[in-house]
């Protein structure tokens, strides 16, 4: 009887350990899968902010791209509306120097035995000092000429080309038609000839600083042809 009661207390004892060991081991069963969703739950949000990251990067480098791109466009408009500017202004000048040097060879060319001060006068309107000087101190000679041979003239010009020189100055080539008769020549004769204009930028506006027959070439035949006031005084 006795045996039997210690068989019986030693199975209860038996059975509380086993309990025991298995609430005891439970834990630590469960404690690997804590930490792996923790890991887990921890990769889950730092992927969206490295994407988010990313993303960033490729606004900001959108944006400076479009910068860079809008300035580059602006400094090419901005050259080209200044170089297209440049042209124009220079067209507009020569066209100025052109006409400017063409209403002066009409001037020359256009004279008569019968009036000559009227041809000083035109011809001595605004150019410059130096040129006037010249046909105030022709005048005498040329006068002469034109009065002796009595000489009419008209002019028609066919042709200019204005180039530039350094100085803002004008070097204009003017082909013009003169009609003339004299005593002589009663008869009306036509001549071709090539008269070169020196044309000066003087404040916002052109003068005319020296007209003659363009060297090399041959004016006219007539006793009298386009009226040169000759080199400047002094000279």
């Amino acid at each position: 009887m006795s045996d039997t009661l210690i068989d019986e207390a030693e199975m209860v004892d038996e059975v509380a350990e086993a309990r025991e060991g298995s609430e005891s081991t439970e834990p630590a069963e469960t404690a690997e899968p804590a930490e792996t969703t923790e890991t887990t739950e921890t990769a889950a949000e730092t992927a969206p902010n490295r994407l988010r990251g990313k993303r960033s990067w490729v606004v900001v480098l959108a944006l400076l791209a479009v910068v860079a791109g809008g300035w580059f466009g602006f400094d090419k408009y901005r050259t080209v509306t200044g170089e297209l500017a440049a042209v124009r202004r220079a067209d507009s000048d020569r066209d100025a120097a052109a006409k400017l040097a063409k209403d002066y060879a009409l001037k020359s060319l256009t004279y008569t035995f019968e009036d000559p001060d009227a041809f000083f006068r035109s011809v001595e309107e605004g150019v410059s000092q130096t040129l006037k000087d010249k046909y105030v101190n022709a005048t005498e000679l040329l006068k002469g000429i034109m009065m002796q041979a009595q000489v009419t003239s008209s002019g028609e010009v066919l042709a200019t080309d204005a180039v530039a020189q350094p100085g803002q100055v004008y070097q204009v080539v003017v082909s013009a038609a003169q009609t003339t008769r004299n005593l002589q020549n009663p008869k009306s004769r036509v001549s071709l000839i090539l008269l070169q204009v020196t044309v000066n930028k003087v404040g916002s506006g052109w003068q005319v600083s020296d007209i003659g027959p363009k060297t090399g070439t041959h004016t006219s035949a007539d006793p009298i042809g386009p009226l040169d006031p000759g080199p400047p005084p002094g000279r």
